[in-house]
């Protein structure tokens, strides 16, 4: 058995590693890795300073295409012009001032779990139609960012190209993320998925 000093070592040892865990963990799943494409795919389900700080920088001169995801409206859908997330979105982008032939929203079913699948699965079909593009980044916020890459790069073609460009989330602070329960709640839940995604996600 260990003696006190070990004990206390024992415990020294668990609690800094936990403080390595708590400090790490929010950066491990916001991850940036863009690359130069001038075509990019938005999650629909993003609040509009996503879009404003993901992809306003590229509006002039830097925007090939902008390809819009996501399924139905949760809430409103009846009283809506707009029904998916995808075509919202899609309407979002024309009134911050991108070009209608710069956006293409690619809407997916309603499903009950695993919606990001869902949305991959649709661009790969589109991509699939268009061979031309070749490569892209991924536009979203925050925690979300490596589950939503894992799953797209899962589903994408063979040989594409994709990169992650990465909004932080305004609704706390990233650096302190466990000091707030909207952060805790986020950044717990996207851990949990993004595990789920790597032992039992579709694929």
């Amino acid at each position: 058995m260990p003696t006190v000093w070990g004990w206390l070592l024992l415990l020294a040892c668990v609690v800094g590693i936990s403080v390595l865990g708590i400090a790490n963990v929010h950066p491990f799943l916001a991850c940036e890795r863009p690359n130069d494409s001038d075509v990019f795919i938005i999650e629909g389900w993003v609040p509009d300073y996503v879009l404003d700080q993901g992809l306003v920088p590229f509006k002039e001169g830097h925007c090939r295409l902008i390809i819009a995801t996501g399924g139905p409206l949760k809430v409103g859908a009846e009283l809506a012009r707009y029904k998916t997330y995808a075509g919202l979105t899609a309407a979002r982008l024309l009134k911050m001032g991108f070009r209608d032939e710069q956006i293409v929203a690619v809407p997916h079913e309603a499903v009950d779990k695993d919606r990001t699948h869902a949305a991959a699965l649709e661009v790969g079909r589109w991509l699939e139609k268009h061979p031309d593009v070749k490569r892209a980044n991924l536009v979203t916020r925050g925690p979300h960012a490596r589950r939503s890459y894992v799953s797209f790069k899962r589903i994408l073609p063979a040989g594409f190209e994709l990169g992650v460009c990465t909004v932080p989330s305004r609704e706390y602070d990233p650096k302190r993320w466990w000091a707030s329960s909207e952060g805790f709640r986020t950044v717990v839940s996207e851990a949990i998925a993004y595990a789920y995604v790597l032992v039992a996600g579709p694929r």
